[in-house]
């Protein structure tokens, strides 16, 4: 295929002429890559019918965490309530780019005139190449998400080709998937020396403890964002439209869509007291 397309561009993996067209995928394909990571954390922390679930091989028949919208809510967390410098996620996006080198772009992204890309196999790395030479303001669910990739590519290479396009960490098993987790969260050398190679002085020797914060935040959040509110709450109203997903798996107050204002044991003080003293062993009268 060499000798029929023009010379590749130096930061990605594609004819130059057809660099246009890539441009117009970068943001389909990271939007993509970064919710199918989180929704692929989200059932190994809650697993349910839905197809990230199948893929790990491990199901349940009650909704889990992609019904819930967990993967929505850790990718709002990440970028909205954790200030990361912007030097800082480039240099973690470009260390974990190789988890993306032989992902290819995914056919639903590559339809009508975009259809060059998959002839000449433009993978999720040229994308993020493209996104980095041109110094876009990255988000850090996207750093992250890609750490969780690489872990997976270390796990399983295999896993860049599997019912989830978007993401290898979606397509591990259960198990392997505690192994990606393993590896992130005990700063595998290899993942460390990654980080510290691309981080500037003085970041360069905080690699260690960036994966285990890391790791042990985003397992957290899998589970959390499972049983919070989310994905059913109205802003305008300040209501729950209907019951959350995460009410039904912890059994809270059968068939309401509304919480309880309180419990009548508690209005006042127990037991019909009006008054407390502190006991005379700790210094009462």
């Amino acid at each position: 295929m060499g000798g029929l397309w023009p010379a590749r561009t130096a930061a990605a993996d594609v004819p130059e002429v057809l660099a246009p067209l890539l441009e117009q995928v970068v943001q389909p394909a990271l939007d993509l890559l970064t919710y199918d990571t989180y929704a692929g954390l989200a059932v190994f922390g809650v697993p349910g019918p839905d197809r990230y679930s199948v893929a790990q091989a491990l199901t349940s028949p009650a909704p889990g965490g992609v019904e819930a919208r967990s993967p929505e809510l850790i990718q709002h967390t990440l970028d909205f309530f954790l200030p990361w410098p912007d030097a800082y996620v480039q240099a973690l996006t470009a260390a974990f780019v190789t988890g993306a080198s032989e992902v290819p772009l995914p056919d639903s992204l590559l339809t009508g005139p975009l259809a060059p890309l998959e002839a000449v196999g433009a993978t999720l790395d040229d994308v993020l190449q493209l996104a980095l030479r041109n110094d876009r303001t990255l988000p850090v669910s996207l750093a992250l998400a890609l750490l969780f990739n690489l872990a997976a590519t270390q796990v399983r290479p295999t896993a860049v080709v599997g019912p989830i396009a978007g993401s290898p960490f979606a397509n591990l098993t259960h198990p392997e998937k505690a192994r990606a987790c393993q590896r992130i969260e005990q700063a595998d050398p290899d993942l460390v020396a990654l980080i510290d190679a691309q981080l500037p002085e003085p970041l360069n020797e905080s690699a260690s403890g960036l994966l285990r914060y890391a790791g042990g935040l985003l397992l957290t959040l899998s589970t959390f964002t499972a049983y919070t509110e989310f994905g059913v709450f109205d802003r305008a109203t300040r209501t729950a439209v209907r019951r959350p997903v995460g009410w039904d798996l912890s059994r809270y107050m059968p068939g309401r869509t509304t919480p309880a204002d309180g419990w009548a044991e508690f209005l006042g003080y127990y037991q019909g007291r009006r008054a407390v003293s502190t006991a005379p062993e700790y210094g009462g009268a």
